[in-house]
């Protein structure tokens, strides 16, 4: 049955045990979930359970911390996806639907989740807090990056753009690393229109929390003199600690992330780059960024919405420099080698004398974003996608001239 159908079944009282399986909990969470406030949604399908199990003869099958958990895991993957297609998360999240216990055994341990107080009320999970950071989609670990390659002589690259954590990590760090605050949040979104004109992308998928691909492996500082996070940060950007003093990540651990996560990253980005040489004989490397805008650590004030680094020119040919200099933001302010002035890719890949140019982008999250909810404002995002269309347009053209 559809979803309208089965929800009008669920308030009814109607629908058989044998049709209310576990996907049809889910499917009814969800409709409620894309149709009420969270708070709302939620007594929605508390009230609707109790009131079914009772009609079914079956009220030792509500069980009220499981029911908050499934609530609150398809709540995030909402956040995660964008999206409030049903379709996509049967197609994205296999773990829920094929194994969910052992999805629940991530985060609870069994003499919790069984335990009567849990059946009563709810219960926090004992295991791994559920967060942006925690959100387990899958069985397998989560690969690097995500890469959609074209013949095109641009590169995005989104070095920001993860928030995961893996969990043998996470146990080791405080609750202020658990929803990757200062993720560039929602960046393929943003870029969604880059497919369209057939535009290589490169996307972290692991959070800047676990190690930060926009610095030298080497730790060496990007701005002298400025505060600056670490190659694997130890704080966030409001300062609060991401591990306790005894857990903070040693040299071996730092030399085993910059293995397993950084190198590869940089390593498919010197591929690209190759490729984009060799096929157009020249590149231009677009380092896609989002921050808040408003970051005392960093910063006073409000940010302007389009910050542009290019290592105060020295990235650029003077043709793009030009492009970037007279390119009208519209309703938007700008600013060139102001705070950011390109992060440790932008400067470390850049070589114009052998036609390879960087180019960072670090877009105010205001632009696009309910910043005090960190989720997509769609009216934002597609004025704004607009303008950043546009820049695209011009640069490619300067690159062919």
């Amino acid at each position: 049955m559809n979803i309208n159908e089965l929800v009008t079944q669920f308030e009814a009282q109607s629908i058989a045990a044998s049709d209310f399986n576990h996907r049809n909990h889910l499917r009814v969470a969800w409709f409620y979930i894309n149709h009420y406030s969270i708070n709302r949604a939620r007594e929605k399908i508390h009230q609707g359970l109790i009131e079914l199990t009772k009609a079914l003869g079956a009220e030792n099958k509500y069980h009220r911390t499981l029911t908050d958990f499934f609530i609150d895991y398809l709540l995030q993957v909402k956040w995660y996806l964008n999206s409030e297609s049903w379709d996509e998360v049967e197609a994205r999240c296999g773990f829920l639907m094929t194994d969910a216990k052992s999805l629940l055994n991530i985060y609870y341990s069994p003499e919790v989740i069984d335990s009567q107080r849990a059946r009563e009320d709810f219960v926090k999970p004992d295991k791994l807090s559920l967060d942006r950071a925690t959100l387990k989609l899958q069985a397998a670990d989560y690969p690097v990056f995500d890469c959609q390659q074209y013949d095109s002589p641009i590169i995005v690259s989104m070095p920001h753009h993860g928030q995961f954590i893996p969990h043998d990590v996470i146990k080791q760090m405080q609750s202020a690393a658990f929803d990757s605050a200062d993720t560039d949040w929602y960046l393929v979104d943003l870029y969604s229109f880059l497919d369209k004109i057939g535009v290589t992308r490169i996307n972290a998928n692991y959070s800047r929390y676990l190690i930060d691909l926009n610095r030298d492996k080497s730790g060496e500082v990007l701005y002298a003199g400025a505060d600056n996070t670490e190659l694997c940060p130890t704080s966030n950007f409001d300062r609060e600690p991401l591990y306790a003093v005894e857990k903070v990540p040693t040299e071996a651990e730092i030399k085993r992330r910059v293995e397993q996560y950084w190198q590869p990253y940089h390593d498919q980005l010197v591929h690209l780059i190759e490729k984009a040489k060799q096929q157009h004989g020249f590149c231009l490397l677009f380092e896609a960024h989002t921050i808040q805008s408003e970051v005392p650590r960093f910063f006073e004030g409000q940010l302007p919405d389009f910050n542009f680094g290019t290592n105060s020119g020295a990235t650029l040919n003077e043709p793009l420099a030009k492009v970037l200099e007279n390119f009208d933001t519209q309703q938007y302010s700008k600013i060139i080698n102001g705070r950011f002035k390109g992060g440790y890719i932008t400067r470390h890949y850049a070589d114009p004398g052998n036609q390879v140019y960087c180019l960072q982008l670090e877009l105010s999250q205001i632009t696009y974003l309910n910043e005090k909810l960190r989720l997509l404002d769609k009216a934002k995002t597609q004025s704004v996608q607009k303008v950043i269309a546009k820049l695209f347009e011009e640069l490619r053209l300067s690159l062919h001239k």
